[in-house]
């Protein structure tokens, strides 16, 4: 076995540069597709796939078969695989430099690297620049002038990944939007306007914004945009799009489209990449093929004003953005078998919230009225619990029980809201919890999770969690994985163990709104629901206005693929009460 860990994406690098040498190759079809559907599963695993190797437990991922499972295993045991290094011995290096570079697939990139002998990764990239700069891509065969353009322009950029650019949480990428949207909203000749890409199907992390806008000025709408206030450098201008850096560095490329093929341009930016090109091919087995501009069959051009028909015209029903991963979406929509997503309206309390008792910076009685105004049913209050330790269990005990009065209080002086009173206790490093069981008996739900000691190895991880979820009075694992987006990694138990023992004692996994958390993340989402684990989604809010994360958490939810029944909180209260342990 290898000392040094291997990350997830050097196994995706790995599995990628293969694809491409098989595209390269003309492998069969149906392996090069395995393949794909593999790097896609892969792609948006939070859990580390070496973890799930060593404990034998990659047959569990779908889309990982034998084939590729056996590879994997050869991968972590000896470093590489000897197959793959067959298949790529007699390609030229350099073509793998090339693979990330938007519009440059794996056939292309063989093509460039022929051309111009790019024989090691290390200077291929500035070879292509040079080329492109003299003119010398647009002779070769199956580029043009305009391509030739387009990958000056990328190399340029720099812009060989995504991942490589400073990546804002979802909020953040709101706002931005937003702004877009009041400046475009000025311009009487857009008729609708949306952010695509990651931003719409609700990814954890946004980096650049593609924005299509139905029109029938292009030109109009363009020379509008380009007068943006927040435009600090325009890259790029033509006759359908326009590519700018703002001042905040976010780039943001927008695209014109007639309405009558809106729905083309609006499906393909949605992408992912993954989901488009699994799209295509099942497309293709149809005997049709797809573009932004629309479907043809034939010579003959199909548009689509919306998405809808779009995916009608394949028999396909409509794909909700957030499960465009390309992992088995179109095999369940062929077999009409979509998840019915949770929405934000199925929603009926929160019970994970703070007030200005612990760390948030409303009252009790703000937190109770703003959830009010959410339309919820309940509200739980779920304060950081007091320290025994720095306060005494004397003191602890009288606030739990002063705590429980004003609940009392404010519960038989409105009918309007159910006020629920627990505590976020802490999962301790030697697996005991903050508070003594003496105190949480006393309590509506207890909420117990990991803030501290993450560095912990798995088993230890595990351990800690295992005894939480065994304690007959928590309710809620709050932020299962621990993750903090742009800043720590998740940890990662053994998540067989977790899930099986949440379910079989009847404890809740949180999907916490967070936006710097968003945890458990979609890819556990999932295989909680899988084992039948109930989950719950809260909002954690340390302030009134906190309260609306709680549409984060319902994004993740859906790309988890999270129905209205998997979520406890849109249960009504009485049934609810239950779920959650009340004494």
């Amino acid at each position: 076995m290898q000392e040094n860990r291997v990350s997830n994406k050097d196994v995706i690098v790995m599995l990628k540069e293969i694809l491409a040498a098989m595209e390269v190759k003309g492998y069969n079809s149906f392996r090069v597709r395995a393949y794909q559907n593999a790097i896609s599963v892969l792609e948006n695993l939070t859990v580390s796939i070496q973890d799930l190797w060593e404990n034998k437990r990659l047959g569990e991922i779908p889309g990982i078969g034998p084939g590729i499972e056996s590879h994997l295993n050869e991968f972590f045991t000896e470093g590489s695989v000897n197959e793959f290094e067959e298949i790529k011995k007699t390609l030229p290096e350099g073509m793998f430099s090339l693979i990330g570079l938007r519009g440059i697939g794996a056939k292309r990139a063989y093509k460039l690297a022929l051309a111009f002998k790019l024989d090691n990764r290390e200077d291929a990239l500035e070879k292509i620049k040079l080329a492109a700069e003299k003119g010398k891509i647009q002779v070769l065969e199956g580029f043009g002038e305009k391509m030739e353009k387009s990958i000056l322009e990328v190399v340029e950029e720099q812009k060989l990944t995504k991942n490589k650019k400073i990546r804002f949480l979802l909020p953040q990428a709101e706002e931005i939007v937003d702004r877009v949207k009041k400046y475009m909203s000025g311009c009487d000749s857009v008729i609708e306007l949306e952010a695509c890409g990651s931003f719409r199907r609700k990814n954890t992390t946004i980096g650049d914004l593609d924005i299509p806008i139905s029109t029938k000025e292009p030109q109009k709408v363009i020379n509008y945009f380009l007068d943006f206030p927040e435009i600090s450098e325009v890259l790029v201008v033509g006759d359908k799009k326009a590519s700018v850096i703002l001042k905040n560095e976010v780039q943001v490329d927008i695209r014109v489209s007639e309405p009558e093929s809106y729905g083309s341009m609006l499906q393909y930016f949605t992408g992912s990449k993954q989901h488009n090109i699994l799209l295509r091919s099942f497309a293709l087995n149809k005997g049709m093929s797809l573009s932004e501009y629309g479907i043809k069959k034939g010579s003959e051009l199909m548009e689509f004003p919306n998405e809808k028909v779009f995916y009608g015209q394949l028999g396909l029903p409509f794909i909700p953005p957030e499960l465009r991963n390309g992992n088995q979406e179109i095999e369940f929509a062929q077999k009409d078998k979509l998840p019915k997503l949770i929405e934000l309206s199925d929603i009926k309390g929160d019970i994970h919230s703070h007030t200005n008792f612990s760390d948030g910076v409303d009252t009790l009685e703000d937190m109770v009225e703003g959830a009010k105004r959410m339309g919820y049913e309940y509200i739980g209050i779920s304060d950081h619990a007091p320290s025994i330790q720095s306060r005494g269990l004397g003191t602890v005990l009288k606030i739990v029980s002063d705590t429980r009065k004003k609940i009392e209080e404010i519960n038989s002086s409105q009918s309007d809201i159910k006020v629920l009173y627990g505590y976020e206790v802490n999962i301790l490093v030697d697996n005991s919890l903050s508070l003594p069981d003496d105190i949480l008996k006393n309590l509506d739900y207890v909420i117990a999770g990991i803030h501290s000691g993450f560095s912990q190895d798995r088993e230890t991880v595990t351990q800690r969690l295992l005894s939480a979820i065994e304690n007959p009075y928590v309710s809620v694992i709050s932020h299962p994985s621990g993750r903090m987006l742009n800043e720590r990694d998740p940890a990662d138990p053994d998540w067989t163990k977790i899930f099986s023992a949440a379910r079989d004692n009847n404890v809740l996994l949180e999907i916490n709104s967070q936006p710097s958390r968003l945890d458990l993340p979609d890819d556990l989402i999932k295989m909680a629901i899988d084992w039948g684990v109930d989950l719950i989604i809260n909002s954690d809010a340390h302030s009134i206005s906190d309260l609306n994360f709680m549409k984060y958490g319902i994004y993740m939810a859906r790309r988890g693929w999270a129905e209205k029944k998997n979520i406890v909180n849109s249960l009504k209260y009485d049934e609810f009460v239950k779920k959650i342990k009340l004494m």
